[in-house]
């Protein structure tokens, strides 16, 4: 297998294998080749001039501390069935690596589709650094605490940005840019999936984007300022119908309930000294978006 950087020529060759793997329509991957895909940063195996692999590497940063370094969120890595178990996404683990290293880039992130890839990615040097904590909320309790004052509003990137910022303030995190934060709102849109913001004191104080299966809204990240998590059960409830709620949030998020679980959501591998001992000292991250 051959590996290199893509081009805009195999844009349809990539559909075509991201349906195959995954199994999403053409107009879902369409929208995100034109808002994210860049060649340079995609990675492809060849086998006779076939693509028969493939890794995407987008822009984002790892925030430890209060510093942030530069880093790559590896997204939407896979292999063609016939393909399959003979190393072709380990060489391209590799080949991401050693592009990331070259680029300067401190880290890259991912998150694995299943709990026996984090095994699968522990090969390559890739550690667990970020945490969830999933708990169930039910109406009535969101009935309880919710701000009554507060007003829908049009969920907006910036609107998203400001409110993700405020939120996340302090806490190690993934830390996508402006443009990612609009294509997750676009993407959850395509995904058939809801999203929600409402304000309070006349600014926008918090989101949600979520799904709803079997009575149960399914949350895929929220958000709210300081103080403003009862902001966040009033635009839940009103958009949604839905009996219970269950939510992915940072593990010292102040919502509560009578049980949560936490479980290891992403990886980082560091590519440099600066990045190695940063990780020594992170705590409690959050990946939440992970764009799909």
């Amino acid at each position: 297998m051959t590996v290199s950087a893509s081009t805009k020529e195999d844009i349809g060759e990539l559909i075509a294998l991201w349906r195959t793997c995954f199994g999403d329509d053409e107009e879902y991957i369409s929208a995100f080749m034109r808002a994210r895909f860049v060649p340079e940063r995609t990675l492809v195996g060849r086998e006779d001039g076939r693509i028969c692999s493939v890794l995407y590497l987008l822009d984002g940063k790892v925030r430890i501390a209060g510093e942030a370094f530069e880093a790559a969120y590896l997204y939407a890595a896979c292999t063609h069935p016939d393909f399959r178990s003979r190393g072709c996404m380990g060489e391209l683990l590799r080949a991401a690596e050693s592009l990331c290293r070259d680029l300067g880039l401190d880290y890259i992130c991912l998150v694995p589709a299943e709990g026996s890839l984090f095994d699968y990615y522990s090969r390559f040097g890739y550690r667990s650094a970020f945490e969830e904590k999933l708990m169930t909320v039910d109406r009535r309790h969101l009935e309880l605490i919710a701000d009554g004052g507060a007003q829908i509003v049009k969920l907006t990137s910036d609107g998203m940005q400001t409110v993700r910022n405020a939120c996340l303030c302090g806490i190690d995190c993934f830390v996508w840019d402006i443009d990612a934060l609009q294509y997750a709102i676009d993407e959850n849109a395509n995904a058939g999936c809801k999203s929600v913001a409402a304000s309070s004191s006349g600014r926008c104080s918090a989101y949600a984007l979520f799904d709803e299966e079997d009575g149960t809204a399914v949350i895929r990240e929220c958000a709210a300022r300081r103080g403003c998590v009862p902001v966040l059960a009033y635009a839940l409830l009103r958009a949604s119908d839905c009996d219970s709620f269950l939510f992915r949030l940072p593990l010292d998020f102040p919502l509560s309930a009578d049980s949560f679980t936490t479980r290891n959501n992403a990886m980082l591998l560091p590519l440099n000294a600066d990045s190695e001992s940063a990780l020594k000292d992170i705590k409690n991250a959050y990946m939440g978006l992970t764009l799909g």
